[in-house]
């Protein structure tokens, strides 16, 4: 009998323990479970969050951001620029589902435009700069009860276990800030990019250009084609240009070809470049490096000294007729040093353009070839921070914070 009272008196705390054990293992499903999904849906969240980010980012590289920063694109430019960043960042928000939805909603409120200081990690997004200095976007998705502007909330994260604690839901947000980083340092020419044309022009003399170069032709991006027109882009004479700047007068010397690894072996490398590119190795043969930089990690300017063939080719123009349309690279130069048939020119830096047209005959001042500047943004760009702003011409689009 005694045997038996004690027998129940055991299961009994059995019975208490299981039931105290059971709150403990529920309580640790729901910490697992629960707890887990609001980790999972947190990374979701910025994972459509930097997507958005990005996306809208990429206004700052297109041909309506250039017309922008030339202060050509009228009234209607920058609010034109803003609704297409807005644009793209919730529609890249939109396809990375979260969390037990199949798309992330996001907020006009959320995404935010302006600039942000690239050598500051912890500086909010400045929302009012200047227009040509908008560089950034930042989006801040959510997963809420109460929807927010544009009732793009897509609900909490509801949870299953912790509801016997008497928690239902958790609301979950993610914020991304990414940026046109255009502290442009170098390139790696070994990397798929634009094809360099092996040209230069000084740098004062495409500065000049950027802020009084002519509009006379006009590209669209629907057909891939150039025609006669202003488009509100200017365009850089490239080639030929006077021997170092503006005030040179036409014809003092050399336009601007360079013999990049082909010593000066004549039109006929010339053309190989201008329809092929120029290539790694051709610049490894140039200047020791496939990698040209131009500045050193103290901030300091470099450059390369590159050899050049004075005059004007009329037979280039076939060539050159072949690449129009076509995104390239091309180089800058700040001094030219003559010597008989050649010259040494001392490259600072590279830019990139749309070709639009060539005219290599005719009076002096009728011949060019002619580049509209584009913002690149290429795998093949070194940023560094040690570089200064190259104007929003060149750089990299990066997730910042």
């Amino acid at each position: 009998m005694g045997e038996n009272k004690g027998l129940a008196r055991r299961r009994a705390v059995v019975a208490v323990q299981v039931l105290v054990l059971m709150v403990v293992l529920l309580g640790a499903a729901a910490l697992t479970i629960d707890v887990g999904a609001v980790i999972n849906t947190r990374a979701d969240l910025q994972r459509a969050a930097d997507a958005g980010a990005l996306a809208g980012a990429s206004v700052y590289t297109t041909d309506e951001m250039m017309a922008v920063r030339m202060d050509t694109a009228g009234v209607d430019g920058l609010p034109g620029v803003i609704v297409d960043a807005v644009d793209r960042s919730s529609g890249f928000s939109y396809v990375n589902p979260s969390f037990g939805t199949t798309h992330t909603s996001v907020a006009v409120s959320d995404i935010l435009t302006g600039w942000i200081n690239a050598n500051s990690a912890t500086e909010n997004i400045h929302t009012s700069p200047d227009a040509k200095d908008y560089n950034a976007v930042e989006v801040t998705v959510r997963r809420q009860m109460d929807a927010n502007e544009s009732g793009a909330s897509n609900g909490p994260v509801e949870f299953l276990f912790a509801k016997i604690f008497g928690k239902y839901r958790a609301n979950v947000k993610a914020t991304a800030t990414a940026m046109f980083d255009d502290r442009f340092a170098g390139v790696s020419m070994n990397h798929q990019g634009a094809g360099f044309l092996p040209f230069t022009i000084h740098e004062e003399a495409f500065a000049s250009e950027l802020t009084a170069g002519g509009d006379q032709f006009a590209w669209d991006p629907g057909s891939g084609t150039v025609s006669n027109g202003a488009d509100s882009v200017r365009e850089i004479r490239l080639y030929p240009y006077p021997l170092s700047g503006s005030g040179y007068t036409e014809g003092d010397g050399n336009f601007g070809v360079l013999n990049i690894g082909t010593g000066n072996q004549g039109v006929s490398a010339e053309v190989t470049q201008i329809q092929n590119g120029v290539t790694a190795e051709d610049m490894e043969m140039e200047i020791g490096t496939s990698t040209p930089t131009f500045y050193d990690d103290t901030g300091a300017p470099t450059d390369y000294d590159i050899t050049g063939s004075p005059g004007l080719e009329a037979t280039l123009k076939e060539a050159l007729a072949g690449v129009i349309g076509q995104e390239v690279g091309f180089f800058l130069h700040n001094n030219v040093v003559l010597s008989g048939s050649n010259a040494t020119y001392t490259i600072t830096q590279i830019r990139y353009g749309r070709v639009m047209a060539v005219r290599l005959v005719g009076a002096p001042n009728q011949r060019g070839l002619f580049i509209q500047p584009i913002t690149y943004a290429g795998d093949d760009v070194i940023i560094s921070e040690d570089a200064p702003s190259s104007g929003g011409l060149v750089g990299r689009l990066v997730i910042v914070r």
